[in-house]
């Protein structure tokens, strides 16, 4: 597992199972690849939802996983961050965790988290999800880069705040 300690990250795209009691159907991996790497090649930075959001509910609604999230890198810091961390669990049902780095030549650009109520990840989702971080990784080191910089600008903006206060 990944190191995380003094990065700091921002949660911009999680997607839970609030609400969500529809059914829901296993797809494969390759469907699903093929899906998401279309969401990102499709992107407008304009783009409402942002593709991260489409990306999340594409693995929560394929894969049978209970809640799923992105957190963006923001920053590098000794201290821990303020708010949301990866590591935290977000549904009360969720049985195993798994965080996979969104890294590329050596810089992180964020945490692909993955909840479910399931006992145990199998192998194959990890080398799944690895993928699918690695595809989320060349996004936000490419057109995605405005996803960071929102990121950036957000967490600067609250911090600001919360000194004020």
């Amino acid at each position: 597992m990944a190191h995380y300690e003094g990065a700091k990250f921002a949660a911009m795209n999680t997607s839970g199972a609030e609400g969500s009691d529809a059914m829901k159907t296993y797809r494969s991996t390759a469907e699903l690849l093929e899906e998401i790497e279309a969401v990102f090649a499709a992107n407008r930075p304009c783009a409402n939802p942002s593709p991260l959001d489409e990306v999340v509910e594409l693995l929560r609604e394929g894969r049978h996983y209970g809640w799923a999230g992105i957190y963006v890198a923001v920053d590098r810091a000794a201290e821990k961050p303020d708010g949301a961390q990866p590591g935290q669990v977000a549904l009360a049902e969720t049985r195993s965790k798994i965080l996979v780095s969104m890294k590329l030549s050596g810089r992180e650009y964020g945490i692909l988290a993955v909840e479910s109520e399931r006992l145990k990840f199998r192998p194959h989702d990890r080398v799944f999800l690895e993928q699918v971080a690695d595809l989320g990784a060349r996004f936000l080191a490419g057109p995605g880069r405005y996803l960071g910089r929102k990121a950036r600008r957000t967490a600067v903006s609250e911090r600001s705040q919360a000194a004020v206060a």
